[in-house]
C-alpha cells in the first residue's frame, strides 16, 4: 500500500471493470480507516470480497499500474480482500426506508446478487429467486473451492438475510414461476439475471 503513487488520474481505476477507487481506498487503509475503506469498496461493488479473489488483476488494476511500466505494479487485491473481509465481518445494515416497490430478481449469480443488494439498500422489497439450492450461480457451481472458498458465499447468504431480501431456492422461471404471474402477484419490476 505504501508503494502506491496515488496518481491524480489513476490508471489502475480506469483499468478496473467496475472502476474501483483504488487510490482513495489505499489512502483510507493507510490512515487506519478500515470501515470507511470497506464502505467505499462495498458502495462501488457489493461483491468486492469475491472480486479480490477471482478477478484477473494482471489484466486490470495491476496491468494498468504506472509502477508496472518500469518496476513491479502495486498488488491491490490482497488489500481489497483484507478490507472487504473486515467490512463483511463487521457489517451492520443501515436503516432502510421502504419505498413501497416490490422487485423480483431471477438468478442468484453475480448479477442477481449485486442487483438484489443494491435494490434492497435503495428501499425495494426484493425476492431473490434461484433455480439451484444455494446462492452464487457460477461463483458457487463453476469456480473450484481452492480459487473461491464457498464460505464467502455463505457470508453473502447472511448478508442478504440481514438486508431483508427473501431468498426462494429451487424455483425455476418458466417452470415453477411465470413472469406474467409475478406481475399479477404484485411485483412492480423483474430483473432477469439468468
Amino acid at each position: 500500500a505504501n508503494r502506491c503513487l496515488k496518481c491524480k488520474v489513476p490508471a489502475c481505476s480506469k483499468g478496473c471493470p467496475v472502476a474501483t477507487p483504488i487510490p482513495d481506498v489505499i489512502k483510507q487503509f493507510l490512515a487506519g480507516e478500515l470501515q470507511q475503506a470497506g464502505a467505499a469498496l462495498f458502495a462501488n461493488n457489493p461483491l468486492s470480497s469475491i472480486c479480490a479473489q477471482i478477478c484477473p488483476h494482471e489484466k486490470n488494476c495491476m496491468g494498468h499500474c504506472i509502477l508496472g511500466k518500469k518496476s513491479v505494479p502495486v498488488e491491490f487485491f490482497p488489500i481489497e480482500e483484507y478490507i472487504s473481509k473486515f467490512y463483511l465481518d463487521t457489517y451492520q445494515p443501515p436503516q432502510i426506508q421502504p419505498n413501497g416497490y416490490r422487485v423480483g430478481v431471477l438468478g442468484a449469480g453475480p448479477a442477481g446478487l449485486t442487483a438484489a443488494i443494491l435494490l434492497a439498500l435503495d428501499g425495494f422489497q426484493v425476492s431473490l429467486i434461484e433455480a439451484k439450492e444455494q446462492i452464487g450461480g457460477v461463483l458457487r457451481y463453476g469456480i473450484p473451492e481452492f480459487r473461491l472458498p464457498k464460505t464467502i458465499l455463505d457470508r453473502y447468504q447472511e448478508l442478504i438475510s440481514q438486508l431483508g431480501i427473501k431468498f426462494r431456492p429451487n424455483t425455476t422461471a418458466g417452470v415453477n414461476i411465470d413472469l406474467d404471474d409475478m406481475f399479477l402477484d404484485g411485483y412492480d419490476a423483474i430483473f432477469l439475471a439468468i
